[in-house]
């Protein structure tokens, strides 16, 4: 007995499942490899418009923080030329330090004119501060020495320093020299021992004579956790640096430099290095300018530096991002829609598959039975009813015109036994 083989159904299954799987997959495999450049150019291109995006969002919020001064200072001057706005001091307010202390009975007296009026700016400080998720103090400091802060807690911190006197802190010193709205460079904060950058601007009477300068403070610690935590669709580190290239923030924590509140702080510098690809790049980075660029670090791979200014900081943020990963992604995102090609391809090829093997083989199989029982002999088989024009249906008739003329022979061979 001959050994059963493959059935013409599983053999039209297997051919409609292979001829689209092997076109597909060959096909899928040489378009993502020709594409893969065009992928990758792409991947670039979205990676720098998101870090675009992010400085631009700063720069936006670094903006809404300077007209925000502007009306804080020109409220401070308004209110020192309104004698009717002044009131009695409060507790945000902080008076000069005397040697022995902050503020006495005698210098308390003579300072009470300014100490009035500050109070009204206090307020006005605290309505913005509560307003703004970037900005941590707000405060205002007069030429006779007086502090008002936005919150009266700041108070109780700076009373327990020695020497503090705003006039000669770095965003009181800047301002006052350019006349003007400023950025300062990053310092510790005397309240928060942070490191903080603060937009300043100074403060005219009607005159045109300096009444004092008005501050926000912004921690980098705020402007670190938000631009650690910007999702860019890719594994990356993000860092800034100041125009001298000058480390303000790293995925590593603001490292507690050691320094106090009444020393300069020195940090990092991204132009130390041997590494002559990379100084290009912070090089551009300093000027201000945007664009990506491929460096080696080093350690046999290859990275992507994406960059972008922050105007108002004079400061630049940069995306580090594995050129393998850049590479890698646009394929398995291709590869991944090739699988659900396939699997949805091969869902409709076998649902036709099996329709269609259905159609060709139970006909055949119908007539298989019949020419089985006529080779036993058994001729009064009845005729398969044609109801197809092909190959098969003409098979169909081949088989109904023999079991008509066996069942003729078969009837005159009984007769001529008969007569004999």
């Amino acid at each position: 007995m001959a050994k059963k083989g493959i059935s013409i159904k599983t053999k039209i299954l297997i051919t409609l499942f292979l001829l689209p799987f092997v076109s597909i997959s060959v096909v899928g495999v040489i378009a993502i490899l020709q594409n893969r450049d065009n992928l990758t150019k792409q991947a670039e291109v979205n990676m720098t418009r998101l870090v675009s995006e992010m400085t631009n969002r700063y720069n936006d919020s670094l903006v809404r923080i300077q007209k925000e001064m502007e009306a804080a200072t020109d409220y401070a001057s308004i209110v020192y030329n309104d004698q009717r706005l002044k009131t009695e001091p409060d507790r945000r307010m902080l008076m000069p330090w005397t040697g022995e202390g902050y503020g006495s009975e005698t210098l308390n007296a003579e300072l009470l004119d300014d100490s009035l009026f500050m109070e009204k700016v206090g307020v006005f400080l605290q309505v913005i501060v509560s307003q703004n998720p970037f900005l941590t103090l707000g405060y205002f400091a007069s030429e006779s020495g007086i502090t008002v802060f936005d919150n009266e807690d700041v108070v109780d911190v700076i009373l327990q320093l020695e020497g503090f006197d705003p006039r000669e802190r770095p965003w009181y010193e800047m301002a006052t020299e350019r006349g003007g709205s400023v950025w300062t460079v990053p310092y510790v904060d005397a309240n928060t021992k942070k490191l903080v950058v603060t937009t300043a601007e100074p403060v005219f009477d009607a005159s045109g004579d300096l009444i004092g300068v008005a501050g926000f403070d912004v921690l980098l610690e705020t402007l670190q956790d938000d631009i650690l935590s910007t999702d860019i669709g890719y594994t990356n580190y993000a860092f800034m640096i100041n125009k001298d290239a000058d480390v303000l923030v790293s995925p590593a924590e603001l490292i507690n430099t050691g320094k106090k509140w009444n020393e300069e702080y020195s940090p990092d510098n991204l132009l130390d290095t041997d590494n002559q690809d990379f100084k290009d790049i912070i090089f551009q980075m300093t000027m201000g300018n945007s664009g990506f660029s491929l460096f080696s670090p080093g350690t046999g791979e290859t990275n992507y530096l994406v960059y972008a200014p922050i105007d108002l900081l004079d400061s630049s943020v940069g995306v580090v991002v594995p050129q393998e990963e850049i590479v890698r992604r646009p394929i398995e995102e291709s590869g991944k829609l090739l699988i659900i090609s396939l699997a949805v391809i091969i869902i409709v090829v076998l649902g036709i598959g099996i329709v269609l093997g259905n159609q060709i083989t139970r006909p055949i199989e119908n007539l298989t039975r019949m020419v089985d029982k006529a080779s036993r002999g058994l001729v009064e088989v009845q005729q398969i009813k044609i109801e197809r024009q092909d190959e098969i249906g003409s098979l169909a008739e081949s088989f109904n015109r023999m079991i008509k003329n066996m069942s003729i022979v078969l009837q005159e061979l009984e007769q001529k036994k008969e007569e004999l």
